[in-house]
């Protein structure tokens, strides 16, 4: 992984789960965690990941979950609307990761194979499609990117991860590449990093790269 932007430099940053297959309604907050649900106004959860970053004045959303329809819920609840957004970074093509991009507008930034046709496929040879949804002109205004890519002061993507370790790989997936459906190895999965003060900290989306090839890389 190599940083062709400058020094990272340290940040304060807050990180918000906006989406997840699970919400802790009964854990209490804690000094690292401030849990925000309750009775009155409760997160709601659905299959897929989205997270919020905000730091150095600007707000950046990492993935849309599967429907839109937690992330909006969610903002709401703390406050924001998709207006207060600045930038999208989509980690991966997959539709738990892309659904809601009808919801967002605005700077998209992702990895050139995003929007191929995806497939799971099960070893009984039944197939899911994961193609994400398609963009809209007028509400997105997008940019590709392979290499590693500032977000914000502090924050930069990962870009394309090396697969060291070939054995962190699911061989589950497929795409359609010039009319051929072919394995999938999802060379567009992608991480964020954030250089905090007690450390990097690492927003992994689904991490199909494996997660030791993405902190090793």
């Amino acid at each position: 992984m190599v940083f062709d932007r400058g020094p990272l430099e340290v940040v304060e940053a807050t990180v918000t789960i906006l989406v997840d297959n699970t919400v802790m309604e009964l854990i209490p907050g804690s000094r690292m965690i401030n849990r925000i649900s309750k009775p009155s106004a409760s997160f709601i959860a659905e299959h897929g990941f989205a997270a919020l970053i905000e730091t150095e004045g600007k707000k950046i959303l990492v993935d849309t979950g599967a429907t839109g329809i937690a992330l909006e819920h969610n903002l709401s609840l703390i406050g924001l609307t998709f207006d207060n957004i600045d930038i999208v970074f989509l980690s991966h093509g997959h539709n738990d990761h892309t659904g809601g991009l009808h919801k967002v507008k605005g700077n998209i930034i992702t990895h050139p194979d995003v929007f191929y046709e995806r497939y799971l496929e099960t070893k009984e040879g039944a197939r899911f499609d994961l193609s994400s949804p398609q963009t809209d002109s007028f509400m997105h205004k997008i940019d590709f990117f392979r290499e590693p890519v500032s977000l914000a002061k502090g924050v930069i993507t990962t870009g394309e991860i090396e697969r060291i370790h070939q054995w962190e790989e699911l061989k589950i997936f497929r795409v359609r590449k010039n009319g051929k459906i072919i394995d999938d190895r999802i060379i567009d999965d992608q991480g964020v990093i954030i250089n905090t003060r007690k450390g990097l900290v690492i927003i992994a989306g689904c991490s199909h790269a494996g997660i030791v090839n993405l902190t090793v890389a």
